[in-house]
């Protein structure tokens, strides 16, 4: 959990991850960090970087999707096809879209591949999200690569407490949230949920909706042991007229997904040196597209055919193991999981000039064995170091052996160095090993697997008001999967590992945090993902020294923020997006092309229209801004991001 002081804590209200909570004076906030490793450990003594964001820092600048936070992380790209509920990818130190781990209260939430959509997960009853940037297999397996994401829900403290907010906006856009939580002896508990919609940013079929509902339920039924039981359900549903190359022409084609993830965390001190630990945990997904396609006929003969795509899939893990508290203030973390993922998937159409097409169907199980241990130290000098190593076996692919050395160190009163090595793998997909519709079988797939290093410095000047870091990071993509295509008779294409790549950078952090109601970040990434070799077989487009697609060079963030308790408040966040390579799926060929670089301004207040501390309650108007300076531009060729969007409304709280 983040324990602050006061200070700190007016101080982080509306200030983003690049500033305050990276910052080196963690020294004196004793902050935890959960994600990093095994162990929850200090953010002094963790060897990697490290974001933290409150859901309370989130909701105060008006900020309703996970996806809309991760913009004002360093390293952290953000791709949306078009309008909100669309694709929504993240693309994290340069590395692919499905080299982050996702996990919600410790349950992995990527499908099958790591690949996860960002477009409808939101900020509902959120109490924190941690942000790892670096590899983290060695904790979590497969498809944590350049890094993870982890949202904790909110738990219950004191007395009963509830807020309800209402926004509307242009577009057609209007949202209401509703939370509650408190505790009560032995018994903490949360619940949470919203509903948001809009009509999007074309004229026609681009309404969004989504509904979710989060809660938690804690309870120590004796000294020295804890169990939470968390959830979270979400129905979102998103009508898209455009096609593959971004132009509206469909009047009917919509997704649906429902989501649902459930964690049971429990533990118990066996003695004043060993703890046992256990963690279930379950994430199921149903995706459904749906369309009605309309067959060229010169003759007009030709009716309408309906298509429909509906898949499922099911991630199950049980986990458990020991903690030892060692002599020299080291702990030994050791444990063994086991973890099952099915997917299930259908694709139907209808008549083609009196013709039905077949129904076919896709079916595939896969299940993972893992052992490691970690082992954290640190001296009373201040250094720390961590020592781990995982080892998963697969049903799909070989077993892979993973690994993280790291250490910090003091250097002086104020400043901290920092270095990591480590290696991570991602898995292939279902669909890239078994044989489709469309592709045969490549059962003799590997991984792909990175090596990477880092070493950061983080210096703390004028009595801690000025916090400076920096990182250098380098990492090298090894076996990555490309698509063959097939030859006659048949013409089913396959897969195979065929390219390396890279990406190394460096990033840059500054924040100031007066004690005053004003406070100040910035940010600076520079990062080169680039194709370093191809394979003799590869018959694609990639070369070496060709850049990765949809991933700048050069990004950045400044904030500014005014902050009254229980008045007023003001922020304002600008990111600085660099060009990046994109390609023209209207041209076949499709060639490369260069998105122009784009500042957005994002702004967000509130006015606290009336304040009872006696009553401890409080009525506060709101507003939020994206796009404020309504700038054209896009994440994704020929897709148009949403332009100048504006909510306005009220949040009520109240405690008892």
């Amino acid at each position: 959990m983040i324990k602050q002081t006061s200070l700190a804590a007016v101080v982080a209200l509306l200030t983003p991850a690049s500033a305050f909570t990276q910052s080196p004076d963690t020294t004196t906030l004793g902050a935890m960090v959960i994600s990093a490793t095994k162990t929850p450990a200090s953010r002094i003594s963790l060897t990697q970087s490290v974001t933290v964001m409150t859901g309370e820092e989130l909701r105060a600048r008006g900020i309703t999707r996970v996806s809309d936070a991760l913009r004002a992380v360093p390293g952290a790209t953000l791709v949306q096809n078009g309008s909100v509920g669309s694709v929504n990818s993240l693309f994290l130190r340069g590395g692919e879209s499905r080299y982050t781990k996702v996990l919600v209260d410790g349950v992995a939430v990527n499908a099958p591949g790591g690949f996860f959509d960002f477009s409808h997960l939101t900020v509902d009853n959120i109490e924190r999200i941690e942000i790892v940037r670096g590899p983290a297999s060695v904790v979590y397996g497969a498809d944590a690569i350049s890094g993870i994401v982890q949202i904790f829900t909110r738990q219950g403290r004191g007395a009963f407490n509830m807020s309800a907010e209402g926004r509307a906006g242009n577009r057609g856009s209007r949202e209401a949230t509703l939370d509650a939580n408190g505790s009560m002896k032995r018994l903490r508990y949360s619940v949470g949920g919203g509903a948001r919609r809009t009509d999007g940013i074309f004229s026609f079929n681009n309404n969004y909706y989504n509904g979710t509902l989060s809660g938690s339920i804690g309870l120590t039924p004796l000294e020295g042991s804890d169990i939470l039981v968390s959830g979270r359900y979400t129905d979102a549903e998103f009508h898209y007229p455009t096609d593959y190359t971004g132009a509206p022409v469909d009047s009917n084609s919509y997704r649906v997904q429902h989501r649902l993830t459930v964690g049971i965390d429990g533990k118990s001190e066996l003695s004043e040196k060993v703890t046992a630990r256990a963690r279930l945990g379950t994430n199921e997904v149903s995706d459904l597209t749906e369309d009605i396609v309309r067959v060229f006929s010169p003759g007009g003969s030709i009716p309408p055919r309906h298509t429909a795509d509906l898949s499922r899939n099911k991630r199950r893990s049980v986990e458990g193991g020991l903690v030892f508290k060692l002599p020299q203030s080291a702990t030994l973390n050791a444990g063994a999981e086991y973890q099952t993922e099915n997917e299930r998937s259908t694709n139907s159409q209808g008549p083609v000039g009196g013709v039905t097409a077949p129904t076919s169907s896709f079916s595939a199980d896969r299940h993972n064995t893992a052992v490691y241990s970690e082992l954290v130290a640190t001296s009373k000098e201040g250094s720390s170091w961590t020592l781990s190593a995982r080892r998963d076996d697969n049903s799909d692919y070989d077993a892979f052996n993973t690994y993280r050395a790291g250490v910090s160190v003091p250097a002086g009163e104020s400043s901290r160095l920092r270095a990591s090595i480590s290696t991570s793998f991602s898995a292939p997909a279902f669909n890239q090993i078994r044989p489709t519709l469309y592709t045969v079988g490549s059962p003799d797939l590997k991984p792909e697997h990175a090596r990477s290093w880092e070493v950061g410095v983080e210096q703390t000047l004028v009595y801690g008001i000025l916090k400076i870091s920096a990182s250098y990071f380098k990492q090298r993509f090894h076996d990555l999967i490309q698509y063959v295509p097939g030859g006659a008779p048949s013409f089913l294409g396959s897969y195979a590992n065929l390219t390396e790549a890279q990406s190394n950078g460096y990033e840059a952090e500054l924040a100031l945090t007066p004690v005053g109601p004003w406070s100040a970040s910035a940010s600076y990434t520079f990062v080169k993902p680039s194709v370093t070799e191809v394979s003799a077989e590869y018959s694609g487009d990639q070369r070496p020294g060709d850049a990765l697609l949809r991933r700048p060079k050069q990004s950045g963030t400044a904030t500014l923020t005014w902050s009254k308790p229980n008045a007023a408040s003001f922020s304002a966040l600008a990111s600085v997006i660099g060009e990046r390579p994109d390609m023209d799926f209207a041209q076949f060929p499709s060639p490369v092309v260069m998105l122009p670089a784009y500042v957005k301004l994002d702004l967000a207040g509130s006015y606290s229209l009336i304040h009872s501390s006696s009553r401890k309650a409080s009525l506060d108007l709101t507003a939020r801004v994206d796009n404020a300076l309504d700038k054209k531009y896009q994440d994704v060729f020929g897709f148009p991001a949403p332009r100048r969007t504006w909510l306005a409304g009220a949040r009520i709280r109240g405690a008892m």
